[in-house]
């Protein structure tokens, strides 16, 4: 833990002194949870808290035509532990540019206001077209180019290899259209993966996610859609998602169902939050509920009350 915050110190120092960063912000957050969860066939029920505190930071150099920029995200968890969130570089233009690190590539399944989403993708395996999208660990390997190719229009290419047992490698290109509230982002995975508990050889896995959300009067809506398949020894398993959420102020809600066509699995999820403050600090509390459906596990509720303050 010492030797983590000495590192984590040094590298900060490092990044505000570095001239070519000119314009560096920082910033931290709290975010602790208190949750009682349901009981299913994967878990044994019961209240728990976790949380962490996240300090960021983030600095840019250049403009338009050429810059370059960084982030690093240091999280110290309940636990007693210290990690790396996000830790990326950028480079490139207003046309185009590269990123690489650790850092998540464009979301095919937004869940809107996620406070507690007890889903059965545990069970089902459900496919949510975000399997190659990021915040991989350790000496992960993951880039992305976005093209910025028209008002509206953009496109992203990422390519993935990580080593670890469980590891995937593969590419996931993503196109975006904006149109007035509107925004349409079409994806396609397609790689290899490790199994985790066993010797056996990495197979071929491909999806693919749709999602279009804007903001309506006020209210943020999402629709999203994922289909996909792992070609295993013993066959090919398919899997889809489909999710609505929306958004109102504090308040969001939603739904999201995963089924297994291959083994006739199908669970589904129906969340809620909203969040209150605390007296005039600027902190919010917000209590969460899920109740979860479905074949592939026990049905039941899980609640979730999540303190959150900025400093």
């Amino acid at each position: 833990m010492t030797r983590t915050f000495k590192l984590s110190a040094i590298a900060v120092a490092a990044f505000i002194a570095a001239p070519a960063f000119a314009a560096v912000s920082m910033d931290a957050n709290l975010e602790l949870d208190t949750t009682q969860k349901n009981k299913t066939l994967q878990r044994v029920g019961g209240l728990d808290q976790g949380g962490r505190v996240e300090f960021n930071v983030a600095g840019k150099a250049g403009g338009d035509a050429g810059f370059v920029a960084g982030r690093g995200t240091l999280l110290i968890t309940k636990t007693g532990g210290a990690g790396v969130d996000d830790m990326w570089g950028q480079v490139g233009t207003s046309m185009a540019d590269v990123k690489f690190g650790k850092f998540e590539a464009a979301d095919l399944f937004p869940a809107g206001k996620d406070v507690l989403v007890d889903d059965g993708a545990e069970v089902t395996g459900g496919y949510r077209a975000n399997r190659l999208r990021g915040r991989f660990g350790n000496s992960a390997a993951h880039g992305a180019l976005t093209i910025n190719a028209a008002p509206g229009v953009g496109f992203e290419l990422g390519v993935v290899e990580t080593k670890a047992v469980d590891g995937v490698k593969g590419v996931r290109p993503v196109v975006s259209f904006a149109a007035g509230p509107v925004t349409v982002k079409l994806g396609f995975e397609s790689g290899t993966a490790n199994l985790t508990s066993t010797a056996v050889a990495s197979h071929k896995f491909s999806g693919f996610g749709a999602t279009v959300g804007g903001t309506f009067g006020g209210v943020g809506l999402n629709v999203n859609l994922a289909s996909g398949s792992d070609k295993l020894v013993l066959g090919t398993q398919k899997s889809n998602s489909f999710g609505v959420n929306a958004t109102v102020g504090a308040f969001g809600a939603g739904y999201v169902m995963d089924k297994n066509k291959t083994l006739a699995i199908k669970d589904t999820a129906i969340y809620a939050a909203y969040s209150l403050p605390v007296f005039s600090t600027g902190a919010t509390l917000t209590p969460a509920v899920s109740h979860q459906t479905g074949t592939g596990q026990t049905a039941g509720t899980s609640f979730r009350v999540r303190l959150n303050y900025g400093f």
